[in-house]
């Protein structure tokens, strides 16, 4: 586990970076509390309904988030990605179901962290509560925002919030290669959607794709499409 913390200890620490506000010592007082544990690509961390009973730190990998309705035809949205340094499972601590499930989208390693044993930690610790509370109402914000542009926009305004996101200099997980059936995950919408909105987008020269795949924003994209 040392490794892995000591590799923790290379994030930026300016606050104002930092997506969940929690310092690497912080992080690593966490870790410490929990067994280091190594996950697959496509494994199924947490599911949506189950009672949460561990909350895990994200030591290496990245992992989404996701709610799938529950009609006929099963559709899934991305709440977001996370990656190192992310806590993940918060529900856990207050002991009820989780809203969301989360999958490994690569090789992961996470510090597993029982809630009973993290409830103490904080009791004792206030600086660290504090940090703890400010990442959950980070996550609270993230995923109301979701919410919102999935109930009141259309495709491609979540398509363009999407991509302005990935551009984001101070984003916690660097942008990497996304296929259009994983955009139209993130964004709730079909493949051929996206698809047609990124090739004219593209023709339009409003977005490029670069050689590691990832595609970027050169130039404002437009209110409307």
């Amino acid at each position: 586990m040392a490794a892995y913390i000591a590799a923790m200890t290379t994030l930026n620490t300016d606050p104002s970076l930092l997506l969940n506000g929690v310092l690497p010592d912080f992080m690593a007082t966490l870790a410490k509390q929990g067994q280091v544990r190594h996950y697959r690509k496509n494994t199924l961390l947490i599911q949506e309904g189950d009672v949460g009973s561990h909350v895990y730190v994200v030591l290496d990998g990245r992992l989404r988030e996701f709610a799938m309705s529950q009609d006929s035809k099963p559709r899934e949205i991305t709440l977001s990605v996370a990656g190192q340094g992310d806590l993940l499972g918060l529900l856990a601590l207050e002991g009820g179901t989780h809203c969301a499930s989360v999958i490994c989208l690569g090789p992961t390693v996470c510090a597993v962290v029982s809630a009973k044993s993290l409830r103490l930690v904080l009791q004792h610790d206030p600086h660290l509560a504090m940090a703890v509370l400010q990442r959950a109402l980070q996550r609270l914000r993230l995923a109301t925002e979701t919410t919102c542009l999935a109930l009141f926009s259309d495709a491609y305004s979540r398509l363009s919030a999407l991509l302005q996101r990935q551009q984001n200099a101070h984003a916690p997980v660097a942008p990497t290669p996304m296929t259009h059936a994983q955009m139209a995950q993130h964004i709730g919408c079909s493949r051929e959607m996206v698809s047609r909105i990124m090739k004219e987008l593209v023709q339009g020269g409003y977005v490029v794709r670069e050689p590691d795949k990832v595609y970027r924003v050169c130039r404002r994209l437009p209110a409307r499409w």
